[in-house]
């Protein structure tokens, strides 16, 4: 008898546990914005949660903050601060079932626990609050036929190594706060960074008996940040705040991003789906939505922001230590361009990541000898050179290029409002100076000029001449400036003379080709039995656009893919060769080069690696936003076919592999935003918003006539090219679009007319 009424008891409280239909959820297997999983992967292939500005791996001990490090010059790290938000249950007889979601839509991981014995069932939420950036929140609800006593347990890990002046306040019962500085600052003349970390172990927030059930949920509540004030008031703010809203806050700010800009698949593949979805939500998990005012937004690393410490202590940065988060090309060349596409507000924060450290540039440029701005490899808050590989400091000066690259894509892109914004705060500098640099770096003869003792992004080759990809991204740099004088009249680029001199030099640069084999030689000397690293002239026709023939294009792809190392980082590369393949409209070829990026995610949450993890030296740094990037660049530039050109938009798409329709939502092309969605036979482009009566976004097809666009409406075209354009119209004043005040309201008279003479008509009818 006392078993049966166990077992009904036990019937009971699974279809309690089933209704519940609270906020507390987690999102089930078959969501397309849910990963989920009944075990927990390696410690390296946890998932991050974070806002750009605070970030963690999911019960990690650690936490890291934007432009909080630790070490001087190459020792520079992400200094670790312990956590304390990592709650979790400890049942000593191991025989509880978990389960585990990331629901990325609204990002939050779950745990979700159950105990048969003790007919218990917990869940846990965790998440970094995406509208009170120094928050990191913990909501604990338990649900028991019996209460008993459950052990929680909290994973702070030992005292952080980088932190020194620590003090430990106990400001109630239940709120610590601590404070201290980073032991050594980057360079001898900056100040130590002070952190404030406000925390509470345990707050109730309700405890009740309902159904038949003991219900109780408690929160625990982590406040960082620079700013003492800023940190306690969101703190109290957090606790002040019923729990329900304070989640709601942060699920409506996560919404806000994906409505603003995602991707979608129509069809059965829903892992290609959770493959996309993932690669957008690591990246967004270390970008802020805005400017802290109290801490600038340094960059984003190739290991995001949840990664970056010294966990390798024997080591300094690179690899094992995820690169001790410091900023590489890898943000100007593979992370930008793609969420560009849809937030360029983002993307305005990340060469304001460059521009912010301008002056030190211009300083490294008068160290080694040149004139201008030379950005370092790897830049950390100072912007000094932080790289402990020599090699790659001293020559890849490519990623000075690939900063005046980031900049020019935004140019092409923006609205003229926007990028007047841009140009007037920092913009114009940055780009004057990179070519000035550039200017002072080119040896000059008489028929040519040389580029001489680089390395390019294949990193088997250094100290090398004429470096293909170096070369042309420099003359695209050389050239920027006329493009600034010749489409922002008021912008003032003061000495016209340097600017056509910068011109003059880019049309003289020695770009290498073969005439005989049609390819081009990736630097002076190379052979073509020679291994690469990654991708390097494959670079040329995407993402820089250099104009040449299909069949170059194709000799290129093929002869570098012998080439590459099969195991080497993808830092652009497959993902690269199958927007080439995709160009030469061979599908077949790169559905292969696109499933080569996929061995590069891991595990149940989709966590991105450097390199494969069976890879002979393992999958080297993780969370490896970097190749989050290539991945949609393959998708937006390669399927998608957008080019970004210098006065068009261009879209040629393809279909997914294996998907029969879909679209990129939310696309964002100078002011305007538009919906374009892709079948086996048609696109069609859905103008959303940006109609300002002073402009009027075009679309051209080979079949059709030049269209203009209205909000609302979708224009079906067969599957092929269009060309985007923005034109004015003419004889309108810029504040209204219309020419007097007179106009004005003629229009809205006859608006108001033809609305009433309508309501009119149909009561009559009716």
């Amino acid at each position: 008898m006392g078993e049966f009424v166990i077992s009904i008891c036990f019937f009971l409280f699974q279809c309690l546990i089933a209704v519940d239909s609270s906020i507390y959820s987690p999102c089930d297997s078959e969501d397309v914005w849910c990963l989920v999983s009944s075990s927990l992967p390696d410690e390296k292939f946890m998932p991050p949660i974070g806002n750009g500005h605070i970030a963690t791996n999911v019960l990690s001990d650690t936490i890291y903050m934007n432009g909080f490090y630790n070490g001087y010059r190459e020792d520079s790290h992400r200094a670790r601060l312990q956590a304390t938000s990592a709650v979790d249950v400890q049942f000593n007889d191991g025989r509880d079932s978990r389960y585990y979601a990331l629901d990325m839509f609204n990002g939050i991981f779950y745990q979700k626990i159950y105990h048969p014995t003790q007919n218990t069932s917990i869940t846990i939420m965790y998440f970094s609050h995406r509208k009170y950036d120094t928050l990191l929140v913990t909501h604990v609800s338990v649900q028991q036929i019996l209460p008993t006593n459950i052990s929680f347990i909290c994973s702070k890990g030992g005292l952080s190594q980088d932190i020194g002046n620590f003090s430990e306040v106990k400001v109630d019962n239940s709120t610590t706060y601590w404070s201290g500085e980073n032991k050594r600052p980057e360079t001898d003349d900056l100040e130590p960074m002070r952190f404030h970390h406000v925390w509470t172990n345990k707050v109730n927030v309700s405890e009740d008996f309902i159904n038949g059930s003991y219900r109780s949920n408690w929160i625990s509540i982590t406040s960082i940040g620079t700013d003492k004030e800023e940190v306690f008031s969101l703190y109290r703010k957090a606790l002040e705040m019923t729990h329900d809203n304070l989640v709601n806050q942060h699920k409506q700010e996560w919404n806000r991003i994906w409505k603003k800009g995602h991707i979608e698949i129509h069809g059965d593949d829903k892992e290609l789906q959770r493959n996309i979805h993932a690669a957008f939500y690591n990246i967004l998990s270390s970008l802020p939505q805005k400017q802290n005012v109290h801490n600038p937004f340094i960059g984003l690393s190739p290991g995001g922001l949840s990664r970056g410490g010294k966990i390798n202590p024997n080591k300094t940065g690179g690899p094992s230590n995820d690169y001790a988060g410091h900023v590489f090309w890898d943000m100007d060349t593979w992370i930008m361009p793609p969420i560009m596409m849809f937030h360029p507000n983002l993307a305005r924060l990340m060469i304001n990541s460059r521009i912010r450290v301008l002056d030190t540039a211009k300083e490294n440029a008068k160290g080694t000898g040149y004139l201008g701005a030379r950005f370092p490899w790897e830049q950390a808050v100072t912007g000094i050179e932080t790289c402990p590989w020599d090699l790659a400091s001293k020559y890849q000066v490519h990623v000075t290029a690939d900063v005046s690259y980031a900049l020019r894509q935004y140019l092409y892109v923006s609205s003229k409002d926007a990028a007047i914004e841009m140009l007037t705060n920092g913009g114009s500098s940055l780009a004057l100076e990179i070519a000035k640099f550039w200017e002072s770096r080119v040896n000059k003869t008489d028929d040519r000029n040389d580029i001489l003792g680089v390395m390019g992004p294949d990193e088997y080759h250094y100290n090398i001449n004429n470096s293909v990809f170096t070369n042309y991204n420099a003359k695209l740099s050389l050239m920027l400036p006329s493009f600034l004088d010749n489409n922002y009249k008021g912008i003032d680029l003061k000495n016209k003379i340097e600017i056509a001199k910068y011109k003059e030099t880019a049309n003289k640069l020695k770009i290498l080709f073969d005439e005989r084999t049609r390819f081009h030689p990736q630097f002076e000397g190379f052979r073509l039995k020679d291994k690469i690293k990654q991708s390097d002239v494959v670079l040329l026709g995407f993402p820089l656009l250099m104009p040449m023939d299909p069949e170059i294009r194709r000799n290129d792809l093929v002869s570098y893919e012998k080439m590459t190392d099969q195991f080497g980082p993808d830092t652009g590369t497959w993902s690269m060769h199958t927007v080439g393949w995709l160009e030469l409209q061979d599908e077949h070829k790169a559905q292969e080069m696109f499933k080569m990026l996929l061995r590069n995610i891991n595990g149940p949450f989709k966590v991105f690696s450097e390199k494969p993890s069976n890879s002979p030296d393992g999958p080297r740094c993780v969370n490896f936003i970097t190749g989050a990037g290539g991945l949609l660049q393959a998708v937006i530039f390669g399927y998608g076919g957008i080019r970004i050109r210098e006065s068009q938009l261009d879209l040629n798409p393809h279909l997914l592999p294996g998907v029969n329709s879909w679209a990129m939502k939310g696309l964002k092309y100078k002011g305007f935003e538009f919906d374009v969605s892709v079948n086996q036979s048609d696109i069609q482009v859905t103008l959303i918003s940006g109609y300002d009566g002073q402009s009027v976004l075009t679309i051209q097809s080979s079949s059709k006539k030049e269209m203009n666009t209205q909000i609302g409406m979708t224009n079906t075209f067969k599957r092929g090219k269009l060309v985007f354009d923005v034109k004015d119209f003419p004889n309108r004043t810029p504040a209204t679009g219309v020419n007097s005040a007179s106009d004005i309201d003629k229009c809205v008279g006859f608006e108001t007319t033809l609305l009433f003479f309508i309501v009119t008509c149909y009561h009559i009818l009716s």
